[in-house]
């Protein structure tokens, strides 16, 4: 495993052979977090691919539907909550 330094900058430029082996290129996203107290994870992630796949199933939400769940369940709330009130 070969080892990397970070630069004046608190960059950290990969190995040649592990951004071609990822396949990352200028301008790819990652999210990167602590995995432990002395170790990073690192994940690449196409924000382009994610917000399209949210939309794709924000479309399918029937807001009917939805707006009726909501007003039903919104309905039985106010009856649990009266019953308590009127047994006072």
């Amino acid at each position: 495993m070969p080892t990397i330094k970070l630069d004046d900058q608190g960059l950290i430029l990969p190995p040649a052979d592990l951004r071609a082996k990822l396949n990352m290129k200028p301008g790819d996203e990652f999210v990167i977090g602590g995995a432990t107290s002395d170790s990073i994870f690192l994940k690449k992630i196409n924000l382009r691919a994610i917000f399209e796949g949210v939309i794709k199933e924000a479309q399918k939400v029937d807001l009917d539907k939805l707006e009726r769940d909501v007003e039903k369940e919104g309905n039985q709330v106010a009856r649990e909550k009266y019953k308590i009130f009127a047994g006072h």
